[in-house]
């Protein structure tokens, strides 16, 4: 695909690889038959391709996006279907974040659109946040019909029971079972323990079995996906450093005890947490 950048936006960095991810398309059309946007709407810019001319358009015209182009950026589920089946090797992964960045910082959305998406970051990255407001929407639960649709719609996807707090959440050191073979850190994350903590405890009592050593690291939580997929970059880098020194101060206060890895059971997160070089590149 062909690119109309100025030099000086290609000073940005960001522009720079964006630049690149764009000039790798050629428009073959292979990803729309696995995206599931396209497949269910049937619309062209609902599509990667679709996408990728319109951020292609927003970031070459360096201008807020408008409310058109937003809302096709938005209903992309980064699910990230179309780079298995892209011949070109297209980064959509990374062109579609700075794009979400892009409109976080120069596009203007309406005040209930801006104050339910700052909901969002202020509560799910929080366990304990996340939970207090689980407790919310199961009193509301009978104001349900009331309430306006977008937050009807989210109110029915909230668990009818809430779990209680797992032991595993808390940080700590968890021994195997027998002789050591291995030491590994345990990313808890956010949302997963509070919906499905038995994830987490089975993770637990599979790696001790075998001789795993788990650490869950003071300080470690949110991997950052949740604010970064909402273009908020700050708050997502903010995880991100928080995760990283949590493991870090781990290997010291051991003295050289060390970790093998760091395990992730939840496949978004596992998806960001492979990503922290690139986030953390400047």
């Amino acid at each position: 695909m062909q690119t109309n950048f100025t030099l000086a936006q290609l000073g940005d960095s960001a522009v720079a690889e964006s630049e690149k991810i764009l000039r790798s398309c050629v428009h073959c059309g292979f990803c729309l038959a696995t995206c599931p946007t396209y497949v269910l709407l049937g619309d062209e810019l609902d599509s990667p391709r679709g996408r990728i001319y319109q951020i292609k358009d927003m970031l070459e015209r360096d201008r807020p996006a408008p409310d058109s182009v937003v809302r096709h950026i938005d209903r992309c589920l980064t699910c990230l279907a179309c780079m298995t089946t892209c011949p070109s090797g297209v980064d959509y992964m990374h062109l579609v974040d700075h794009a979400r960045a892009h409109v976080e910082r120069t596009h203007t959305r309406v005040w209930h659109d801006r104050a339910l998406r700052a909901l969002l970051a202020f509560v799910l990255p929080y366990r304990g946040r996340f939970r207090l407001a689980l407790m919310g929407a199961w009193l509301a639960r009978p104001l349900a019909s009331i309430l306006p649709a977008r937050l009807r719609a989210m109110l029915s996807l909230a668990p009818a029971r809430i779990a209680r707090p797992s032991p595993v959440d808390r940080p700590q050191v968890i021994p195997a079972e027998g002789p050591r073979r291995k030491r590994v850190a345990l990313l808890n994350g956010c949302a997963q323990p509070v919906l499905a903590p038995q994830i987490n405890e089975a993770t637990v009592r599979l790696l001790t079995r075998h001789g795993v050593e788990v650490v869950v690291a003071k300080g470690a939580g949110c991997c950052g996906a949740l604010t970064h997929h909402l273009g908020k970059e700050a708050a997502a880098h903010r995880s991100v450093v928080a995760n990283v020194a949590a493991w870090s101060a781990e290997l010291a206060e051991q003295g050289g005890a060390g970790l093998d890895a760091v395990i992730v059971n939840t496949s978004g997160c596992g998806t960001t947490v492979k990503d922290y070089g690139f986030l953390l590149r400047d």
